[in-house]
């Protein structure tokens, strides 16, 4: 009976040096992977002083350009899947001066009495680098898109970006970094 007594005391004190072993051991692995985690979020963002802002820009667009394929249009604006617009646009500051560009391609997905459906993908290039994005559309003036990356200064990217059309040529692009 003693012996048992014994072991049972020793399994028991083996279990809380484990539990505690274990607890020591989570809190040095969750202190570490904080402190890893801090450090790749500030790696992600060091040398990036755009991040976090809202960038805004006029627009002066191109003139309206889709490329209609097989089987062509039958009357104006019979467009179908398979249609797409490309553009190349000016960005302006608020001064009115050019200060970078978008370009891009609007594929059309979906053709029906309601509308249509438009996939956008698009590249905007500024002083000290580009910024890309994408996403679902239609032809309403405001377009709502992801920001999917970048190059130089916005290297790796996150965020929307968000674009209105004036109905005039002009029109406002608004990116919003994370």
């Amino acid at each position: 009976m003693k012996s048992t007594r014994l072991a049972s005391a020793r399994l028991r004190t083996t279990l809380v040096t484990i539990a505690l072993l274990g607890a020591l051991l989570g809190a040095l692995l969750g202190a570490g992977l904080v402190v890893w985690a801090t450090t790749s979020s500030n790696a992600s963002t060091q040398g990036n002083p755009e991040r976090g802002q809202v960038l805004r820009f006029g627009v002066q667009f191109s003139p309206f350009n889709v490329i209609d394929v097989p089987p062509l249009q039958r009357r104006d604006g019979d467009f179908k899947a398979g249609d797409y617009a490309v553009f190349s646009d000016v960005l302006t500051d608020q001064a009115g001066r050019r200060v970078g560009a978008e370009a891009g391609t609007g594929m059309i997905t979906h053709v029906d009495k309601t509308g249509a459906q438009i996939y956008y993908t698009m590249a905007i290039e500024l002083r000290g680098g580009q910024i890309t994005g994408s996403g679902l559309g239609t032809p309403d003036p405001r377009k709502h898109l992801a920001v999917t990356g970048g190059t130089g200064t916005f290297t790796g990217a996150r965020g929307s970006i968000r674009l209105v059309e004036n109905g005039d040529g002009t029109g406002t692009l608004e990116i919003a970094l994370r």
